[in-house]
């Protein structure tokens, strides 16, 4: 489903990807609160996965879930990291209260600040 628009208080353009609806709309809601709108938000891959190729956003937002069809994700998320220029990946699992941040770092997911700054960063200061 696409639901932003590119004009932003961030420049960062950001699609999300849940397995729960609540859990994206929570996101999504947390996002607008810190002035950032959201290209689109999906809950099947294959559908996210074609939003995010016409959308071109700078970072996809992931919630996982550990599961099969989570891990099939992932791989064609790191396929796609090739394909698409300077494109970030958040991967959060509020099962073990973490974010994986798709440039080889992990960060401990204490608050809500700590996925928006996941989010936020710039390249150069991961």
């Amino acid at each position: 489903m696409i639901i932003g628009t590119l004009d932003t208080a961030y420049s960062c353009r950001v699609f999300l990807i849940c397995v729960n609806r609540l859990v994206c709309e929570a996101v999504d809601m947390l996002l607008r609160r810190e002035g950032i709108i959201p290209l689109g938000m999906a809950t099947d891959p294959e559908t996210a996965l074609k939003d995010v190729r016409s959308l071109h956003p700078e970072v996809i937002v992931v919630e996982g879930d550990a599961t099969e069809r989570d891990i099939e994700l992932k791989i064609k998320l790191a396929c796609l990291m090739h394909e698409m220029t300077n494109l970030r990946i958040v991967y959060f699992d509020l099962l073990n209260n973490e974010l994986d941040v798709y440039t080889q770092q992990q960060r401990r997911l204490v608050s809500t600040q700590d996925l928006v700054a996941a989010i936020c960063a710039l390249p150069n200061q991961e």
